[in-house]
């Protein structure tokens, strides 16, 4: 009776063996585990062909749009400038007057100096501080001549753009500029008066128009010195 139990006991095994699920790993994957990753897009770099000093797209700044900064003009840089250019001459000189520490002086005894105070602002709508300021032509004489200078900015440096002459004797006292506009305020006299008097405050105003500025308004006011 043992000899017969054992062999059908063994049988039973390996029938209930034999009834287990098995997973089959299919003849064309090589890589079972790769049959198990979850579907879905995917982005995928080649090795051989992605260059490794290009940075990721996500790690470039986006820079489209960025408004570029205009240096503005500072009143030290017009004690070096120049007065006048090829096409706009400055009271005459064929040639410009190169300006050091803010000062000039000719063969004929001329001396040029550069005022205070100066204004910085846009007078041309670029965005970019333009100047204006009040310069003294001392021919050596009894008169002293006032001028309104304006120069341009050009990356961030100045160019003469044009002159204003106000007067003999007509001290400049503030200048400003503000919408686009220069307000100059200096001290003159009525048309009848002497050049050696001044009786009163004018505020005027200009606009650049081309490449001249050009007085749009001013108002006067008694000054009494």
């Amino acid at each position: 009776m043992r000899r017969t139990l054992l062999p059908v006991a063994a049988l039973a095994l390996v029938a209930a063996l034999s009834g287990c699920v098995t997973i089959n790993t299919p003849a064309d994957d090589p890589d079972p585990a790769a049959s198990a990753q979850p579907t879905g897009s995917t982005v995928s770099v080649d090795d051989e062909t992605a260059d490794p000093d290009e940075p990721a797209p996500s790690a470039v700044p986006d820079t489209s749009g960025a408004p570029a900064t205009l240096k503005a003009l500072t009143c030290t840089q017009l004690k070096t400038a120049v007065l006048g250019n090829g096409s706009e001459r400055y009271n005459g000189y064929p040639d410009p007057i190169p300006l050091v520490d803010g000062m000039w002086s000719g063969e004929d005894g001329t001396v040029v100096h550069m005022q205070q105070p100066c204004a910085i602002g846009d007078l041309t709508g670029d965005d970019a501080a333009d100047a204006v300021v009040p310069v003294l032509m001392d021919g050596g004489g009894t008169g002293k001549f006032w001028q309104i200078v304006m120069y341009g900015n050009i990356d961030g440096k100045p160019v003469y753009v044009t002159m204003v002459d106000i007067g003999d004797r007509t001290p400049v006292e503030s200048v400003s500029i503000k919408s686009r506009r220069a307000t100059v305020v200096y001290l003159t006299r009525p048309e009848d008066a002497s050049s050696a008097e001044v009786a009163v405050r004018r505020t005027a105003v200009y606009e650049l128009s081309g490449s001249r500025l050009v007085e749009i308004s001013h108002t006067d006011a008694p000054y009494t010195p």
